[in-house]
């Protein structure tokens, strides 16, 4: 969690979940945004948003949630068969706009996708199994923490507080055993809601860490005066056994 990403201000939202491809477009303008000319040639198709340099962005059949609930899927090298590599995420239009929950995924897990694919620094941060921010036996790619909330200072203050609590590395070993995939994998980090009714949730590979997430729950995280919810997301990859670099792709 190295750093803090602010939000701009966004226009009134629509109430009603939106059709899949509907929102994949959505997802598509926002990576646009984020990292111009990214999404050059891609097509919506069926219910993925599909690159021609490879990489594809999917939404999933909800296995959990409401209506305003997405589940998407990022799959780095579609190339690669028959069990194509992927990662898993959700996300929750909170405030009824879909815009808002397609630049969440963008700003988090969307920004390690990108960074997957090209590992400079300029999306998310890298961090060794021995860094002070790592996880043991995991190459790490972490996104900035982001804010959603009604009060922007409350936002950036729950923001730093996530970033100082150092989440990933403090709670490693309540997860680390459960990250069974050899190419990457998926770790999301949340922490929201309402004045004295706060939630805390790890999600491992798209499904709730009850222990990490209850490790998470004790940390004594400050709460908002208002409503506040701020999110990051993690791809952890296996150090290999010869200790080269690991696999980004």
């Amino acid at each position: 969690m190295p750093w803090i990403r602010r939000r701009a201000r966004q226009p009134e939202p629509s109430p009603e979940r939106l059709p899949d491809l509907e929102f994949l477009a959505l997802v598509k303008a926002s990576l646009e945004e984020y990292a111009p000319g990214v999404t050059r040639g891609a097509e919506l198709k069926g219910q993925s948003l599909l690159s021609p340099h490879g990489w594809a962005v999917a939404v999933a059949p909800p296995h959990h949630g409401g209506g305003r609930h997405y589940d998407l899927v990022a799959l780095p090298d579609v190339s690669i068969q028959p069990d194509v590599p992927c990662f898993m995420d959700c996300v929750v239009a909170m405030s009824g706009d879909p815009r808002q929950a397609a630049n969440a995924w963008v700003e988090t897990a969307g920004a390690c996708l990108l960074e997957l694919l090209d590992p400079q620094q300029r999306f998310a941060e890298h961090a060794g199994p021995g860094d002070e921010r790592g996880v043991p036996g995991m190459h790490a790619i972490v996104s900035g923490v982001v804010g959603f909330g009604f009060d922007a200072s409350e936002n950036r203050r729950i923001q730093t507080a996530l970033v100082e609590a150092n989440v990933l590395h403090r709670l490693a070993d309540t997860f680390t055993a459960d990250l069974e995939s050899p190419f990457f994998n998926g770790v999301k980090f949340f922490y929201g809601g309402q004045p004295g009714s706060m939630q805390t949730e790890i999600r491992v590979n798209g499904e709730r860490h009850e222990a990490a997430s209850a490790a998470m729950a004790a940390l004594d995280l400050p709460e908002p005066s208002v409503f506040t919810a701020v999110r990051g997301y993690a791809l952890l990859i296996p150090e290999r056994a010869d200790g080269g670099e690991p696999e980004h792709r």
